[in-house]
């Protein structure tokens, strides 16, 4: 049901039917699960969702790490996506106040997911940094979704009328 109600919400949109249609379902579901947790879903639920193109393989492995990249890599995709849709939909000062935001957010990200220095060639290390990555990449994906959809409380989502 979390399902349907973001892509009902995605729909209700002009031009959301596209988002909605380039969007992993699997990232549909996830965004979904993190925007219900305080009513119906827990985090390890939603971690569960987030990295379950991942859970096949030993934690850590080359496998592993690789999975982890490409699902960066798709959780930044569809991040982009829908911060697309949003700066098409936000007023010009919500435009600058967001790409002020997301600076200090690249900023913010890159300390508290970077790597102990002498742990750069560990791959469990290498593996929480990037697993860290994709939760923060998730849920500003999930932000976004709520801008789109009029239920974003932040400041810079203030949509053209």
């Amino acid at each position: 049901m979390n399902k349907l109600i973001i892509a009902m919400a995605f729909c209700s949109f002009g031009g959301m039917a596209q988002a909605q249609s380039v969007l992993p379902q699997e990232h549909i579901n996830a965004v979904a699960c993190l925007e219900n947790m305080s009513a119906s879903t827990t985090w390890n639920q939603c971690l569960g969702l987030i990295f379950a193109p991942c859970s096949g393989s030993e934690i850590a492995s080359e496998a592993h790490l690789s999975c982890l990249q490409v699902q960066r890599k798709d959780w930044t995709v569809s991040m982009q996506l829908l911060q697309s849709e949003v700066t098409e939909m936000i007023t010009l000062k919500s435009v600058e106040d967001l790409t002020k935001i997301l600076g200090g957010w690249i900023n913010y990200v890159s300390q508290k997911c970077q790597v102990d220095v002498d742990n750069t060639e560990n791959p469990a290390a290498k593996a929480k940094e990037l697993g860290c990555q994709i939760t923060e990449t998730a849920g500003l994906t999930g932000e976004y979704a709520a801008c789109l959809e009029g239920r974003s409380t932040a400041e810079y989502c203030v949509l053209k009328d």
